[in-house]
């Protein structure tokens, strides 16, 4: 289930079996262009993944909007405020919190979460045709899922 209103009606017939909350977390800094297109390849990537991997697990997880954070941002501040997210979520109650991103430098603080964390090699996008970074992100979700599984 997505973070939309039809999802969110949804969710309130049948959040028994919702056990599982999935929160994409996508560095943002606009500076010098490479940085800053590589960023902004990372958030569209992870957010098509993280769309897939819904769908892929529908009737189990709810996908919340991105969190988005400065790439220059203290990941120790970050991983706080996403215990709070968690703190949040258990309350629901939902019994998984996975993060996921292409991000490495929060595999440092993963055991700072009270959620689980879960790295994604990158997807490169520049120059691959369309048809290629479709297959690329379907063979990735099917990887995750089977990680997602095994959490439960």
């Amino acid at each position: 289930m997505k973070w939309t209103r039809v999802d969110l009606q949804k969710y309130e017939q049948a959040k028994e079996y919702i056990d599982t909350v999935i929160v994409p977390l996508a560095p943002f800094q606009i500076g010098a262009l490479d940085a800053t297109a590589k960023n902004a390849d990372q958030y569209e990537i992870l957010t098509l993944f993280a769309r897939e991997l819904e769908k892929e697990l529908m009737g189990r997880i709810m996908l919340t909007p991105t969190y988005t954070y400065i790439n220059s941002a203290e990941r120790s501040e970050e991983a706080e405020r996403l215990n709070q997210w968690t703190a949040h979520f258990n309350e629901q109650p939902f019994k998984q919190v996975l993060y996921i991103s292409f991000d490495p430098s929060w595999r440092k603080i993963a055991n700072d979460l009270e959620g689980e964390f879960i790295w994604l090699p990158t997807i490169p996008l520049k120059d691959a045709e369309p048809a290629a970074i479709k297959d690329m992100i379907r063979d990735q979700t099917m990887q995750t899922a089977e990680l997602v599984k095994s959490f439960w």
